[in-house]
């Protein structure tokens, strides 16, 4: 199971489901992003349990779980809550939230919100906040990522979920194997990376160096390879 980043949807994975052959790979689009319909509650939570929702509807008992930025926050907490069927967790790039992070949140400013203008200037100013944050120009994962912004009424929503979740309150939930994926081009979570980690002392550690906020996307052989090698350790 593949969890996305926030404001993305699915194909943030498409470049990865093609080389994890052997799995049943599933990557749905979260609540409230995509083509699925909104999600009842902007929180963590919720999402979490629309995720375990539909593996439940597919009749999948245990799975491996595989998180990106947001999706890593949500695949975080289905490990907590239903520790039994995660078979092994993966958390790229994914924030630790307690009380210093969620101050820090809650001034943050909006990063996927720029105010239209007629003749389409918000348009480049998206597409250039975003390329700071890649390692190199991509205009296929650029354009993913503005289809994605333009999608949504408030594109900062899944930053909203984020800043209000207790990571702290989910400590040792899950005691299964954990890989911590960091991506040195990324300069907002590779700085942050040793919280994560700090919360799963059974948990291994790899950094992606030619990885971006997009690593899926970027770098999605890397990203592959360390979920490959991840389970192939684990005995999974």
């Amino acid at each position: 199971m593949l969890l996305h980043q926030t404001p993305r949807c699915w194909d943030e994975f498409a470049s990865v489901m093609p080389l994890l052959d052997g799995y049943r790979v599933i990557t749905p689009d979260l609540l409230g992003f995509g083509a699925s319909g909104p999600a009842p509650e902007n929180t963590i939570e919720e999402a979490a349990a629309s995720v375990t929702g539909l593996l439940d509807a597919l009749g999948v008992g245990e799975f491996h779980l595989v998180g990106h930025h947001f999706g890593g926050l949500v695949a975080y907490h289905v490990a907590a809550v239903v520790p039994g069927r995660v078979r092994s967790l993966v958390l790229s790039s994914t924030p630790y939230v307690d009380a210093d992070e969620r101050r820090r949140r809650a001034s943050a400013e909006p990063f996927n919100v720029v105010p239209p203008v007629d003749d389409g200037a918000h348009l480049a100013a998206l597409w250039q906040r975003r390329t700071g944050f890649l390692a190199g120009a991509s205009h296929r994962v650029l354009s993913r990522y503005v289809r994605d912004v333009l999608d949504h009424a408030d594109a900062d929503r899944g930053h909203a979920a984020v800043a209000a979740y207790r990571s702290e309150d989910r400590v040792g939930a899950y005691s299964g194997p954990v890989l911590c994926v960091a991506s040195a081009r990324d300069p907002r979570a590779f700085p942050a990376r040793h919280r994560i980690a700090a919360a799963f002392p059974q948990a291994g550690q790899v950094v992606l160096e030619n990885g971006d906020i997009s690593s899926p996307e970027t770098v999605p052989e890397e990203f592959a390879a360390a979920i490959r090698t991840f389970h192939a350790g684990a005995g999974a």
